[in-house]
């Protein structure tokens, strides 16, 4: 996966699932690399049996809202965000890709309060930090 070699990446994860079929983790895994090679409704299936296996698993949730954002399927992936939120309170990268659903809506001062969410969780977010002053800009708001 690291090496961008997401073909091989499937495989291995492919049997690992072969050999466990209740193996969320590797479903996880091979849902993210079909998501980076762009195949985002392989990726959703594999997200959601994970979920199926797991329900409690925030990132199997977190990776799902990224797919579907990647889709422009913002509500959905606003929806699953929420999930992965509400399992781990703490989790500041689904508020920042949150809010970045909600700037995408142009629904600017949801975004705002995802990106504060994740600026307080995580104060050295600088992607947290740099969309924010694009919401505030976005909105009209430049001081």
């Amino acid at each position: 996966m690291n090496k961008g070699e997401y073909d091989r990446a499937i495989q291995d994860y492919t049997e690992a699932i072969r050999i466990n079929p209740e193996y969320a983790d590797a479903f996880n895994g091979r849902g993210n690399a079909y998501d980076d090679k762009g195949e985002y409704d392989r990726a959703i299936q594999d997200f959601t049996e994970a979920i199926r296996i797991n329900p409690d698993y925030a990132p199997a949730f977190y990776n799902r809202g990224n797919a579907y954002g990647n889709k422009g399927e913002y509500d959905r992936a606003i929806r699953d965000y929420d999930e992965a939120i509400r399992i781990n309170p703490d989790y500041a990268d689904a508020f920042y890709n949150r809010g970045n659903a909600y700037w995408n809506k142009g629904e600017y001062d949801l975004a705002i309060r995802d990106y504060d969410e994740a600026i307080r969780i995580n104060p050295e977010d600088t992607d947290a930090f740099n969309s924010r002053g694009l919401a505030y800009a976005d909105k009209g708001e430049y001081d």
